[in-house]
């Protein structure tokens, strides 16, 4: 945090020397970089509901855990013998 800080007041002292005619060509610059900097970030694919529909809505959670658990406990007592 302490660097952006640091960074953006060398840009602010830089951005005073510049004549103001070069002002509006900073600004365009600026334009340009936020511009490259939000299509990147619309590139991020929403996953929610991908599974609607799809049958799984019809399956008892609580159920296939109990079953998998009971397997999984028979399983481990079949290697401890």
């Amino acid at each position: 945090m302490q660097n952006t800080v640091i960074k953006l007041t060398e840009i602010k002292k830089k951005l005073t020397r510049l004549p103001v005619d070069k002002l509006d060509e900073v600004e365009d610059f600026l334009g340009f970089l936020l511009s490259l900097h939000e299509k990147k970030g619309a590139d991020v694919a929403q996953m929610k509901g991908i599974w609607a529909g799809k049958g799984f809505e019809r399956i008892d959670a609580k159920k296939e855990i109990k079953s998998l658990r009971k397997d999984l406990s028979k399983s481990i007592l079949k290697k401890g013998v």
